[in-house]
């Protein structure tokens, strides 16, 4: 290239920068008018002259938010991600789209395509988790918990996860370990009201199938009011401390037919 043609080439480059600084400063101005329509010409004006930067796609994204059409402002992220997968912003807010219109199918594809490229994304592979969840696919939404918890042992938020995963699936014990653990783990604030609370469901509702078995079963009573802890664990329940001081405080001797609401509601 010779020098003539190197500094055309330069002034070119000038050129388009001076277009483009012009065109997105005129649709921000437009936005602060209300003129979305506008805004967004402009905005596509910008992308035909510089498509591979990423933030020229978020601008029309947050655009396209601001006027509530949705389906272009995912079309709009989904760019961005794919021109910068390493912005975190962009990349949750795409997906918290998806999950809040609904989308899970490509909420799912496009955490797994990040995942494929970053596996260590913690915000894709909970997005994965919630998706999974939402369509009832509870065994691949406790597999991705597992993998976050693999990955991030100390968030207490990912074995609560876990616990109400493994409540849905039926695996009382599980669920009540993986509540306790949490609650071990950040024992103030609003996730641990939330195990409080969460394991307080769970004793109240092993405690009303003990006094049933209970009232059915002479010798599961008898052995209750020997070794309360034993008697429990041989028949499959896992109580909290708490409810294990609740069971023992109870006259199990004077159980009367069905009336077990009498002691515990």
């Amino acid at each position: 290239m010779t020098e003539t043609d190197n500094t055309t080439e330069q002034g070119r480059a000038k050129g388009s920068a001076a277009r483009l600084s012009g065109l997105m400063k005129r649709a921000n101005s437009l936005v602060e008018q209300g003129m979305f329509d506008e805004a967004i010409e402009n905005i596509k004006e910008a992308i035909a002259l510089c498509p591979r930067d990423p933030k020229i796609s978020i601008q029309l994204a947050n655009i396209y938010r601001a006027q509530n059409r949705m389906g272009p402002a995912i079309e709009a992220m989904q760019n961005a991600v794919e021109l910068d997968p390493k912005d975190g912003d962009i990349q949750q807010q795409l997906l918290r789209t998806l999950l809040e219109m609904g989308r899970y199918d490509e909420a799912i594809t496009t955490s797994c395509k990040l995942l494929k490229k970053y596996p260590r994304n913690l915000l894709a592979r909970d997005i994965l988790g919630i998706a999974y969840l939402q369509q009832g696919r509870l065994d691949s939404a406790l597999k991705v918990t597992n993998e976050l918890i693999r990955l991030a042992p100390t968030d207490a938020a990912h074995h609560f996860k876990k616990g109400v995963l493994l409540q849905q699936k039926g695996e009382i014990g599980q669920a009540m370990s993986a509540f306790l653990f949490a609650l071990q783990m950040e024992p103030e604030g609003e996730l641990a009201d939330d195990a409080r609370e969460a394991i307080a469901a769970l004793d109240s509702f092993q405690l009303r199938q003990v006094l049933t078995l209970a009232v059915e079963d002479a010798v599961f009573r008898t052995k209750l009011a020997l070794n309360t802890e034993s008697a429990l664990i041989e028949r499959g329940f896992h109580l909290s401390s708490a409810g294990v001081s609740t069971l023992k405080q109870l006259d199990l001797g004077s159980l009367p037919g069905d009336s077990q609401s009498r002691y515990y509601h």
